[in-house]
């Protein structure tokens, strides 16, 4: 039932992430780029020093987000599996790579980040995604304090914020970096979760 109730959340949530997108390409989008460079679905290239300074900042950014302290606001997600061991390491799959890893990375950086940063240039169009990107994570979120609310949004924003960074500048295009990172975050997290 859990794998099930995965596979049916990440199918609902290649729709809402993904319609938009796919609809915007083929409507306007196509007559410009391919569909994967238009979102970033390339091999990514390298500038290793750039590279290895935004992975240091995302990995002590997710560290320091994902204490104990924290979860609670930072990953409501992972309450889901609180407790079931085993039989959640294939759905904890699923919802991390596919789901958050891949589809969130899809529509913040493949698609949201993209067009911001051809409209107003890296400097603005990486910080408004993230702080879209922060904006609807707070808004998703359940039973928010003024704390909590402060440590979601600022922590989903400043992960945005290396994510796009990363994503564009560091990858050269690529959000397939990025997917994996945030899936990996999610998957750690989720894992823990499950068998605490």
């Amino acid at each position: 039932m859990l794998i099930l109730d995965a596979l049916r959340s990440t199918l609902l949530a290649s729709v809402v992430f993904g319609l938009v997108p796919v609809l915007w390409w083929g409507i306007k989008g196509r007559k410009k780029t391919g569909f994967a460079k238009s979102f970033g679905l390339i091999f990514p290239r390298t500038d290793l020093r750039s590279s290895a300074i935004a992975l240091t900042a995302y990995c002590a950014l997710w560290a320091g987000t994902h204490l104990p302290v924290f979860t609670q606001y930072t990953q409501p997600s992972a309450s889901a599996y609180l407790g079931l061991g085993a039989p959640a390491v294939i759905p904890i799959v699923i919802v991390s790579f596919l789901q958050t890893g891949f589809l969130e990375e899809f529509l913040f950086r493949g698609f949201i980040s993209k067009r911001l940063v051809s409209a107003f240039g890296y400097k603005a169009g990486i910080p408004l995604q993230a702080v879209i990107f922060g904006g609807l994570h707070l808004l998703l979120a359940s039973d928010v304090t003024p704390v909590s609310g402060a440590v979601i949004f600022t922590t989903t924003a400043a992960g945005g914020f290396l994510l796009g960074y990363l994503a564009e500048r560091s990858f050269k295009g690529s959000i397939l970096p990025g997917a994996v990172l945030h899936g990996l975050g999610n998957l750690v997290i989720n894992l823990l979760q499950a068998f605490s």
